[in-house]
């Protein structure tokens, strides 16, 4: 019987050491990494991945298992690096976290799991699988973990990580109560939060625990939902603008402490002039990022405005009379709107009142009129789209209260709460 030559390559590699094993297996991937993968047909390229995956999963048994060699042997107490991970770390130019979780789940697996490194070996689980089970030898101890790995076995078999960090996540909270609660202690511990500026972007970066961060899930998912058939947000950028939509709502509610004497709130100085010409800027207060006067425009559609009468003495603004802020759609123009409106006006939006700004037609800047027949309510990604031009709004000149929404492709009539399916009559708003 003539072997294949897939069967010749592995006899020939069975008289070589593991390092010239390896050594092979370096050879073959040259191959594989120049071939041409557009002569495979569907069936074959599928089964390429699928073969790939097991692979990978199981050369991950075999670095652990050289790890573990290594280790046993205690060939890093006579470097300078005196330990596994940190001689991996600078051997490998591996993250210092990875060498350590590396050496820990060898150990584990070497010492009390040897179920597990089977499974692995034989590409059944993943390496995230098998890091998941061998942290449970940490959390709740070997004689607790090796009773445990058969059921966490079987539940790698058929369901993802995940599941198993979280089914891990329940024997140390049984177990080991008191080291489950230390465990989140020291994970709130390390929480911290960074907003930095550069340039026109800002950045966050941050770790909260696990209590925190579902509260932040709960409180963002209700303002993620997308605007509407026509909505192309990503899920980040729904996201983004869901933790904005909270911190503005909370801003608007008045409910957060006082700051300099005074309630928080956004405010920036701009010329009047600039604002109905558009042609200026301003500066922000806190990132001091300078904006277009059509943006500060967008956001002076709902705000509050505090007219400053000044002079320019010297290249100085020297202020001479303050007015009194005034908010430019009253509590009952708004009240109003959501009767009228039921939620955003855009043809396609499903946006309730209460994600909603109260918008000028015509901008109180140009002249427009601070009245209902002047206003319609906007969800907030409506509301950036339309001030930056990707639709607009006219009145419709035969029905007082109704609206045109134009795009360069369709014009249709804007919604009203009786638009809606079902509609909504005035107790639902």
């Amino acid at each position: 019987m003539c072997s294949s030559p897939a069967a010749e390559v592995v006899a020939q590699a069975a008289s070589l050491d593991p390092n010239g094993q390896v050594e092979v297996l370096h050879g073959l991937l040259d191959q594989l990494l120049t071939a041409d993968l557009t002569v495979l047909g569907e069936l074959e390229r599928a089964q390429l991945v699928t073969s790939l995956v097991t692979l990978e999963n199981r050369q991950h048994a075999a670095l652990l298992d050289a790890i573990a060699a290594f280790d046993t042997a205690d060939v890093a107490s006579t470097t300078r690096h005196r330990t596994t991970p940190r001689w991996l770390a600078h051997h490998t130019r591996m993250a210092p976290g990875r060498a350590g979780g590396l050496t820990r789940t060898a150990r584990a697996l070497r010492d009390h799991l040897p179920a597990t490194r089977r499974e692995l070996a034989d590409g059944h689980i993943s390496a995230a699988h098998v890091s998941a089970i061998a942290h449970v030898v940490r959390t709740v101890g070997a004689e607790h973990a090796e009773s445990a790995e058969p059921i966490l076995l079987e539940l790698a078999r058929t369901a993802e990580p995940t599941v198993v960090r979280r089914a891990a996540a329940h024997l140390h909270a049984v177990v080991d109560p008191d080291g489950a609660e230390a465990a989140l202690q020291r994970t709130y511990d390390r929480r911290g939060v960074t907003l930095s500026v550069a340039g026109d972007r800002a950045y966050i970066d941050g770790v909260l625990d696990i209590e925190s961060a579902e509260v932040l899930r709960t409180a963002l998912a209700p303002l993620m939902s997308p605007a509407g058939t026509t909505d192309s947000r990503s899920t980040p950028q729904r996201r983004a603008d869901a933790l904005v939509d909270l911190a503005t709502r909370a801003l608007n509610s008045g409910t957060l402490p006082e700051l300099g004497g005074q309630r928080p709130h956004l405010s920036v100085v701009i010329d009047e002039s600039a604002l109905r010409t558009r042609v200026g800027a301003a500066t922000l207060p806190w990132t001091g990022v300078t904006l277009p006067a059509g943006a500060v425009r967008r956001w002076a559609c709902d705000a509050s405005l505090t007219p400053v009468l000044a002079r320019l003495v010297d290249g100085v603004w020297q202020p001479l009379d303050v007015g009194r802020s005034r908010r430019l759609a009253s509590h009952a123009q708004l009240t109003a709107l959501r009767v009228r409106d039921g939620g955003c006006v855009h043809p396609s939006c499903t946006r309730t009142p209460a994600y909603c700004d109260a918008h000028h037609v015509r901008h109180w800047a140009d002249g427009g009129a601070t009245s209902v027949h002047n206003m319609v309510m906007l969800c907030r990604h409506h509301h950036r789209t339309l001030h930056t031009g990707h639709w607009s709004l006219e009145p419709d000149g035969s029905r007082p209260g109704r609206f045109w929404a134009t795009t360069p492709g369709w014009i249709q009539s804007a919604q009203t709460a009786a638009d809606r399916s079902p509609p909504l009559s005035p107790a639902e708003t």
